[in-house]
């Protein structure tokens, strides 16, 4: 049976609790400025983590240092395939790479395991930090992506009112010189005007359903936009309604869902903090 004692329990604990925060921060934490940003702060803690066991002479505690950079270091490199889109080919030699850095680094290990002096390990450490600081303060001081949502002018509908209609576009501009993730506005839309002869039939001892619209912006998943680039973004119609095939309606741009029920039929878009589906029982 081995013998663990205290100093090996709290080395052993210090480092799983090091890997865990690191991992969680980069996977689990929903971070608004750009991952450039959050994998310099990982890696300016690392940095950290890697300054103490140079400046330490405890074997066990330099050991379990290195295995949590390690780990992290692996987390670190499969965020970022993830992030930017990488297929399997860039994660493969991604871990290549840093397993031939780490059979290399082995070669440099002094007689107490150490890589660097104490002395390099802070200034490495210091250089980290100073690097994080400076890209998350411009992250934060430039504001991120901008969005522009541009409407048609009207839209056709074609032979499946429940179709996906393109009734808008989504341009997503990055000002700043970070890749920065996609995260749209709550775009909503409403029938507005009269529809009382596009509403469907009731059934027995119903009122008659409201036309139904909803939007979609088709901006995928983890999206990204390059520094200093622009995307942009189809956003999709759906409508709930009878008796539009072949009709054209009109789509304007608006701050809230008007209240109007009268005059010619259209179609409004607007922001909203809600993605219900609005309906118009007129």
């Amino acid at each position: 049976m081995v013998d663990i004692d205290s100093e090996t329990l709290f080395n052993g604990a210090a480092a799983a609790l090091t890997t865990i925060a690191v991992l969680f921060f980069v996977f689990n934490v929903e971070w608004g400025y750009s991952p450039v940003s959050k994998v310099l702060l990982a890696l300016a803690f690392l940095a950290g983590v890697f300054a103490i066991t140079q400046r330490t002479e405890d074997r066990q505690l330099t050991f379990l240092g290195y295995a949590s950079l390690v780990i992290s270091l692996v987390g670190l490199l499969f965020y970022l395939v993830n992030t930017f889109a990488g297929d399997d080919v860039v994660a493969v030699v991604g871990l290549l790479v840093l397993a031939v850095a780490l059979f290399v680094l082995r070669t440099r290990f002094d007689d107490r395991n150490h890589l660097l002096t104490a002395e390099r390990a802070t200034t490495l450490l210091g250089v980290l930090v100073v690097v994080a600081a400076v890209v998350l303060v411009a992250d934060v001081a430039t504001g991120g992506l901008a969005y522009e949502l541009q409407p048609q002018s009207q839209v056709e509908v074609a032979q499946s009112p429940r179709g996906d209609l393109r009734v808008a576009s989504v341009v997503v501009t990055n000002p700043t010189p970070l890749p920065e993730r996609v995260e749209t506005p709550d775009y909503a839309v409403c029938a507005a005007g009269d529809w009382s002869e596009f509403r469907r039939p009731s059934e027995p001892g119903r009122e008659r359903p409201p036309v139904r619209a909803n939007l979609n912006v088709q901006d995928g998943y983890n999206e990204h936009v390059m520094s200093f680039g622009s995307k942009t973004y189809p956003v999709t119609l759906y409508l709930d309604a009878a008796n539009v095939s072949g009709e054209t309606f009109s789509v304007r741009r608006t701050d809230a869902c008007p209240d109007d029920a009268t005059g010619e039929p259209y179609l409004a878009i607007f922001e909203s903090s809600s993605d219900r589906p609005y309906m118009r029982p007129v």
